[in-house]
């Protein structure tokens, strides 16, 4: 009976395609049997890095023949800004890559002591494992704190899929102004000038990633865009309907909230796959409110807001505290990823 279920479980990982479990000695091998994605982000990251040094090094003998100094320069900062960027993007990758292959060596350990049969239901759940970090690294969410994005039907550019959480801020940005603290909330208490500054640097990471073109950028939405992606093809005051009821249903305002902010995603979406348009946090965008002075749009409504202040057409702005550097703590965002204009 042994002998059949070990011959059955050796059939069904030969189907499943399982890898044969050869040890990697170290994380860059393990990286390049088992996950190239997680190879090709390393060598973008040392290309670009290098390429980097070169200009860097290029300028500082520039600089040396005009007998300046290089550390006054404002191009040879931003150079070795941007080395010490990618050099710490490495590191990060190589943490992460270092932890899944002590987990993976613990459990080819860890199989080489059970029978057959069950060393091979072992190997089977590492080979899973690893197609699932394999996924993880696919998609850069985790390391790079990359919104999720959804491709607007008849448009060139994909909405955030949900606001911007404490944790893609916190990734990017290193720090979290928050008042509500949770990893997937809504990054709340940030200002319109914050928010442009983490799109750069989104845009910045992701690029030197390969995970987007040069010719592509993320950024805040439009005023037009947001309600546009609000609506998905709806005409009703929110996109589940006209009544208190039927807000309640797709976002969390003060009438059902607790004056709290709460995780994204855990209302209806709408036709398009967004969640929370109304309600949670308001939302920066990048249209002016007046021509003549820098107050900013924002949308949405907030946890704290009336149910008139989510409605999908309410577009509010008009004040002094709504300056580009203004921070509040039912105020967030969400990106657009699209074609650089």
């Amino acid at each position: 009976m042994k002998t059949l279920l070990k011959s059955l479980l050796l059939a069904v990982v030969a189907v499943l395609g399982v890898p044969v479990f050869a040890a990697p000695e170290n994380h860059e091998e393990f990286a390049r049997q088992y996950m190239p994605e997680s190879q090709a982000v390393f060598e973008h990251f040392r290309k670009d890095c290098a390429e980097t040094q070169k200009l860097r090094e290029s300028l500082a003998e520039d600089l040396r023949v005009m007998n300046r100094v290089p550390d006054e320069d404002a191009g040879y900062c931003v150079l070795s800004e941007k080395i010490a960027e990618l050099e710490i993007q490495e590191s990060e990758w190589a943490n992460m890559i270092k932890d899944a292959f002590f987990k993976h060596k613990a459990g080819m350990v860890t199989s080489e002591k059970l029978s057959d049969a069950d060393a091979e239901l072992a190997k089977k759940s590492i080979a899973w494992e690893n197609d699932v970090l394999k996924n993880l690294i696919k998609n850069s969410i985790a390391m790079f704190g990359v919104p999720v994005t959804v491709k607007i039907p008849e448009r060139n550019y994909a909405f955030g899929k949900y606001e911007v959480t404490q944790r893609q801020y916190e990734v990017v940005m290193k720090n979290n102004p928050s008042k509500f603290k949770g990893e997937n909330l809504p990054v709340e208490n940030v200002s319109w000038d914050e928010a442009v500054e983490f799109c750069e640097k989104l845009t910045f990471r992701a690029r030197a990633s390969g995970r987007i073109s040069m010719n592509q950028e993320y950024r805040l939405p439009t005023s037009d865009e947001w309600e546009h992606a609000c609506r998905a093809g709806t005409r009703t005051i929110y996109y589940t309907g006209d009544s208190v009821e039927d807000l309640a249903r797709a976002g969390w305002y003060g009438g059902n909230s607790d004056s709290n902010t709460h995780p994204v995603g855990q209302k209806v979406p709408n036709a398009f796959g967004l969640y929370d348009m109304h309600g949670n946090v308001r939302e920066w965008t990048s249209t002016l409110y007046r021509s003549y002075r820098p107050w900013r749009v924002y949308r949405g409504g907030s946890c704290f807001t009336s149910e008139e202040a989510c409605e999908s057409s309410r577009r509010d702005g008009a004040y002094d505290c709504n300056s580009p550097e203004d921070r509040s703590r039912d105020r967030g965002f969400r990106v657009v990823l699209a074609p650089v204009k």
